[in-house]
């Protein structure tokens, strides 16, 4: 069994030659879709394991972020999407493709009930456009595409980012939060530094704790400092963060640091960073499958 990977686009979205390459990079094939061509053609579902709805700004956001290329996938493609996470399959939903996901509903999708939408992705609290590097935090979901992964340190690029919901919504989806905004602990910073002097800085490690929604850490206000989220199964995730630009150490906003200290201590960076896991976990998932068939 080798994976095939279907990255969507048209009207706007972008980051899919991008998205299209980390799955190429860690071995996967696929293939770029025009939203048209795959409503022309939706069988295309039917031997692809691997859906992708990558970044952007779908239709200008006029309606909404990710409002009217949700309905457009709703309309003409529902069956087919229903059919596909029926299936031992994976999606992956980015930024405008996160918002996408969550206006079809195919996340959280308490009980398998896709369709429904709960969760709302709005405005950020800063009523700016926030585009900077979060630190994340994995949650308590059973997601695939986190396996084995504790923390990443990944690019935000949004206007409208934070998760809402009600409150017994909240409580329903503890087990499906898949990222959080984290920040570091105020342990991190000595008094006599004025507490502003990051430690990366002074080459040491980071205690983290959660952002609590502040920002900059939180860049958007969103609840329980939500990041991302998956559908009951796991296998379905949405997240803000773009882990497509930030599969490379020399992508990284500290690439300067990391690069000195590598010099002083005589070592090697890392060629991929830490948004590579999830493309990588993707692959490492349908290997398993094969080789359980074998």
């Amino acid at each position: 069994m080798s994976a095939k990977v279907l990255v969507l686009s048209g009207y706007g979205l972008n980051c899919e030659e991008e998205t299209l390459f980390a799955f190429e990079h860690v071995g996967l094939k696929g293939s770029i879709r025009h939203i048209n061509d795959l409503i022309d053609n939706p069988g295309e579902l039917d031997d692809t394991q691997i859906l992708v709805v990558p970044g952007g700004f779908s239709y200008g956001d006029d309606t909404g972020s990710g409002n009217a290329f949700a309905q457009k996938m709703k309309l003409s493609l529902w069956d087919s999407l229903r059919e596909f996470v029926s299936r031992d399959t994976l999606m992956l939903g980015i930024c405008n493709g996160c918002q996408i996901l969550t206006n079809l509903g195919l996340v959280p999708a308490l009980e398998g009930n896709y369709g429904e939408r709960i969760v709302a992705v709005t405005h950020n609290l800063t009523a700016r456009y926030q585009c900077r590097w979060v630190d994340l935090k994995v949650g308590p979901s059973n997601s695939p595409w986190l396996a084995g992964v504790e923390s990443m340190h990944i690019p935000v690029a949004h206007g409208e980012g934070r998760f809402m919901m009600e409150q017994a919504t909240l409580d329903a989806i503890q087990d499906q939060i898949a990222l959080q905004y984290i920040k570091p602990s105020k342990n991190c910073f000595p008094r006599e530094n004025g507490g502003l002097e990051d430690p990366r800085l002074r080459g040491e490690s980071i205690e983290w704790e959660s952002a609590n929604g502040e920002f900059p850490y939180n860049p958007n206000g969103s609840a329980d400092d939500i990041a991302g989220i998956t559908d009951s199964s796991g296998r379905v995730l949405a997240l803000m963060p773009h882990p497509e630009r930030g599969m490379f150490t020399w992508q990284r906003d500290d690439y300067d640091r990391l690069k000195d200290k590598a010099q002083r201590e005589g070592s090697t960076l890392p060629e991929e960073s830490d948004g590579m896991a999830l493309f990588k976990n993707a692959a490492e998932y349908f290997e398993v499958a094969k080789r359980k068939i074998a």
